[in-house]
């Protein structure tokens, strides 16, 4: 699902979607769990209740 990588002096979270192209960058993890979980729910709910 994510992946941490160094931009410049911060870090950045990437996170993609497993059943979809969804993907997006953000600086914290828990945040990036926040995002990916809304967007599962939204568009996965089947997947997101297994998760």
């Amino acid at each position: 699902m994510t992946e941490q990588m160094l931009s410049g002096y911060r870090a950045v979270v990437r996170g993609k979607c497993d059943h979809c192209e969804w993907h997006a960058l953000t600086t914290t993890y828990p945040e990036m769990v926040e995002m990916y979980h809304d967007h599962l729910r939204d568009d996965h709910p089947k997947a997101w209740v297994r998760a």
